[in-house]
């Protein structure tokens, strides 16, 4: 919990791709219009997904930063530290960092990798045995696992960061500095699965399937243009930041010289001829993806802390598994930052018209601002027919909000369901049900790019809540019968690409049954999702499917 993580970004494989669009000779793509360096934050589908995060400046001025207050171990001056995060990508986050002058011990040995450059200020940090390293504007420190020693800011202190959450393996624990002057291409510190380098590119293309690494990468100078596999794209100059998770597919069109320090997680390859597979569908498996819908829980903020560590046992499990919470709307900022990297946090619902005069309303542009990046709609309860008395909510609503979540560049969890008297009628009548609230869609899915980010989640709504649940057979006939008539009237390739949830009363005892079956690619919790059960769910999927391992946002 608490953890902040680490950025990476590119370990280009190059290769003979083929992409919806055709590489562009220089600078912006023709598909898509640059977003300006200017612009305060452009964000793209986050975490365990195939899109890129963008930062320029503007979105880490010191302004922008949330003033933690006073440090408490201060033994000199009186240092008040602020900070933004950018991203979690798995094990790595990105963020910004200000303290002004002062200094304090460090005794507690690192638990993670921590790369940072320094925009302003001056500042130094001493070994245990008195060893002192000072950096100053325009340096590139990295303070590795196992660290430990002591922090001074002789002059406000202001930083881009990236940190990398890792299992202790024995590499050394002192500090590395670089200055602009020793900044050539090639690793400026490497050890086990962690790289910081420096690298320039030339004008012209650069192709990337299935990046095998997460990447964080802060742009020294230069321009260039970084698109996503929908065509979607950046414009990325001097002291923008940009965070790449493994999984993404993509182009860099370098307009002029880009020369950039980045940091690399993961086992890297240059294999052109063998590139990653896709996140959500890698050798014919979909990678499995589990949810804790928490509704309108807990009663009171005090309890959060606890329903937070419930989930701190899926950690293993993050490689094999995508895992997002559901809190409700007043809790989802508490709760953002207090899950083990890796897990998403994902509003309940969100509207289709942004911000303005939509009382009782959250829009994209919020839970973007949160840093977010997946949202639930449909939920049964939502739709109105089977639960609270809310104004029903219809297919075409739903397809309305789905279309403007992706626009925004967000992703989506789908839900539909039967109710009691359906499921009584038969498969049959239970399929037509899930195919009447699908049919609104079939245009979004059949132009949707990367089909990670839209994920069904199928509710027998009399399973909901009541401790009943679809006997493992049925749940499997019904999730098969969805992804055929997916195919049907989508296309056959989204609808093996396409993940299902399971999501009618799933515990810990019939998650291994459940998780045995091909179509049922996890599940979306409810009431064992306010419990320390919930880590068993997804060891059981994760475990069952031992799918590709990527990196999650």
């Amino acid at each position: 919990m608490r953890t902040v993580a680490a950025a990476a970004l590119l370990a280009t494989t190059t290769s003979a791709l083929q992409l919806p669009w055709k590489p562009a000779a220089v600078a912006a793509p023709p598909s898509a219009p640059a977003i300006a360096a200017a612009d305060d934050h452009r964000r793209a589908v986050i975490g365990g997904h195939n899109w890129l995060t963008h930062a320029p400046p503007s979105y880490f001025a010191r302004d922008k930063l949330t003033v933690k207050g006073p440090r408490a171990n201060t033994d000199v001056g009186a240092p008040v530290d602020a900070t933004r995060p950018l991203v979690k990508l798995g094990d790595v986050a990105v963020g910004s960092w200000s303290c002004s002058e002062g200094g304090w011990l460090s005794p507690a040995p690192r638990t993670s990798t921590e790369w940072f450059i320094m925009l302003e200020g001056e500042g130094s940090v001493d070994e245990e045995d008195g060893t002192r390293h000072r950096f100053a504007a325009g340096d590139v420190v990295v303070l590795p696992r196992g660290w430990s020693g002591r922090w001074d800011v002789q002059k406000d202190l202001h930083k881009v960061w990236a940190v990398h959450t890792h299992a202790d393996d024995g590499r050394s624990t002192s500090p590395v500095i670089a200055t602009p002057s020793q900044m050539s291409d090639g690793d400026i510190y490497k050890a086990g699965d962690t790289a910081v380098r420096v690298w320039t590119r030339q004008p012209g293309p650069v192709e990337v399937r299935g990046k095998a690494t997460t990447e964080s990468i802060y742009v020294l100078s230069g321009e260039m243009f970084v698109t996503n596999q929908d065509g979607s794209a950046v414009r990325c100059v001097a002291g923008d930041t940009i965070a790449l998770p493994r999984g993404w597919t993509g182009r860099y069109d370098v307009a002029s010289a880009v020369k950039a320090v980045s940091v690399v997680v993961g086992q890297e390859t240059t294999s052109a001829a063998a590139p990653a597979p896709s996140a959500s569908h890698a050798g014919g498996k979909r990678r499995p993806i589990v949810g804790g819908n928490w509704k309108c829980n807990p009663a009171t903020a005090s309890s959060l802390d606890e329903l937070c560590r419930n989930f701190d046992g899926v950690a293993p499990y993050l490689d094999k598994c995508d895992v997002y919470v559901c809190p409700s709307n007043l809790h989802v900022a508490l709760v953002k930052d207090n899950f083990t990297p890796g897990i998403h946090v994902a509003p309940q619902n969100c509207n289709f018209k942004g911000c303005g005069a939509y009382t009782g309303e959250m829009s994209v542009d919020q839970i973007q601002d949160l840093g977010l990046g997946w949202v639930l709609i449909g939920h049964s309860e939502r739709r109105g027919e089977f639960g609270l008395p809310t104004p029903a909510e219809s297919n075409q609503l739903m397809a309305t909000k789905l279309q403007y979540i992706l626009d925004q560049g967000l992703n989506c969890v789908f839900c539909i369901g039967e109710p009691l008297s359906i499921r009584q009628k038969g498969i049959q009548a239970v399929l037509a049900e899930c195919a009447d609230q699908l049919t609104d869609i079939v245009p979004i899915l059949k132009s949707l790019g990367d089909k990670s980010r839209v994920v069904i989640a199928y509710e027998p709504v009399w399973a909901i809540g009541t401790g009943e649940a679809a006997t493992p057979e049925q749940a499997q006939e019904t999730h098969k019968g969805i992804r055929e008539w997916v195919a049907a009237n989508v296309d056959r390739a989204t609808a093996d690409a396409i993940r299902i949830q399971y999501g009618g009363s799933a515990t810990a005892e019939n998650a291994p049954e459940l998780s045995n079956y091909p179509d049922i690619d996890g599940f979306l919790v409810g009431g064992a999702s306010l419990k320390p059960e919930i880590c068993e769910i997804v060891k059981e999927i994760a475990v069952a499917k031992n799918t590709f391992a990527m990196g999650g946002a």
